[in-house]
């Protein structure tokens, strides 16, 4: 029996309510470089996708803020060689000022004064950054700084027109099931949009300690990174940053809500400080939980405190489990170090632990992470 819906019905089938104006409400605080949406523009949530040209709208509304950046790199002139370059050593001439186009990337205008954001992984490494718009015009880009652990960038163009800016949205509020849209320049090609979901979210591809990534099925590939991926509302709620060549629609994307935090660093210092707490910390398993009498199935175990760190002079102890970071609930050993990492040092820190049967409350002052320059 033939499917009743075919699979090419249903791409044309997809979206529904055309988007609402979006007022931009900039954020009182210097600080912050963005903007956001207020009220409910756009589609809430991904009612009424059937049936719209929700992302075509999305593409026009949004395409005109994402940027292709193009990594330079300056050429030392090579000696003469009267017969030629061996065959596969040609390369493009530099341009007038010695540099030659080496790699791309993607990024998106967050501030009207030409601040944008992208992945580390694309602007930190390059000799010049070259931002091309989707107006035609190009601009020379200055890094302002960079992440490598979160690889989140912070560029900055000084502009001649009016800048289309990207307004961020709420990642936390992203479930698995959510539409999403990512825009970017894969193999060069600027302004390729995709279309997928939310596959899942707090994931790890053991790049850092603090990884906590959205994956996504919507079409990631080199030359993407950097980009946005956006929710219907019209919102950015990740950076394209990574994809597992292994399979297929596996790509994963930094949270907004993390760039949020870490964006008035990079900014102010060009780089991130991170805070610590000084524990090792493992996961609560059947084993652990038989052995210590633990009374709580998940969380954070605390194997070591260190002497001196800001647990130590806060009271935790060796054989505690974190279960609450604050406003959020602590699931496994690698969601403490996360949390706390994303923290500024100086915050007063409300925890919950068990000690034994004895649920409690501790408050910790977290300290720069040592090491760090």
């Amino acid at each position: 029996m033939r499917p009743l819906i075919t699979k090419s019905t249903a791409l044309i089938l997809f979206a529904a309510c055309l988007l609402a104006g979006a007022i931009w409400v900039p954020f009182a605080s210097a600080e912050k470089l963005w903007t956001e949406k207020s009220g409910a523009a756009g589609l809430s949530g991904n009612a009424g996708i059937v049936g719209s040209t929700i992302f075509r709208d999305l593409a026009e509304k949004m395409g005109p803020g994402v940027v292709n950046i193009r990594i330079m790199q300056k050429v030392q002139p090579s000696p003469f060689n009267p017969w030629g370059q061996p065959p596969g050593f040609n390369q493009p001439p530099p341009d007038k000022d010695g540099y030659r186009q080496r790699g791309e990337g993607s990024g998106f205008i967050i501030h009207e004064d030409g601040y944008i954001l992208t992945n580390a992984h694309v602007a930190a490494d390059s000799d010049q950054l070259q931002v091309a718009l989707p107006s035609g015009k190009l601009y020379k880009g200055r890094l302002v700084g960079f992440d490598r652990v979160t690889d989140i960038g912070l560029v900055k163009i000084e502009a001649t027109e009016a800048l289309p800016v990207l307004p961020l949205g709420d990642s936390d509020a992203m479930k698995p099931g959510d539409w999403v849209m990512a825009i970017g320049s894969p193999f060069g090609l600027e302004q390729t949009v995709t279309v997928g979901v939310v596959s899942g979210k707090g994931r790890s591809l053991g790049a850092s300690p603090y990884d906590d990534f959205i994956q996504t099925d919507a079409s990631i590939n080199p030359g993407n990174s950097g980009g946005p991926l956006i929710n219907v509302r019209g919102e950015v709620v990740a950076i394209n940053t990574a994809i597992l060549a292994q399979g297929q629609g596996l790509g994963f994307s930094v949270p907004i809500n993390l760039v949020k935090k870490l964006t008035p660093q990079l900014k102010e210092k060009g780089r991130v400080v991170r805070s610590w707490l000084g524990v090792n910390v493992q996961d609560v398993t059947l084993a652990l939980k038989e052995k210590e009498g633990l009374r709580v199935d998940s969380g954070s175990y605390i194997e070591r405190v260190t002497a001196d760190s800001p647990a130590h002079k806060a009271g935790i102890q060796k054989g505690d489990v974190i279960v609450q970071f604050q406003d959020a609930l602590i699931k496994n050993s690698r969601e403490l170090p996360t949390r706390v990492a994303h923290t500024l040092p100086g915050t007063v820190a409300s925890m919950t632990l068990m000690r034994g049967e004895k649920r409690m409350t501790v408050e910790v002052t977290l300290e720069a992470m040592p090491g760090q320059n």
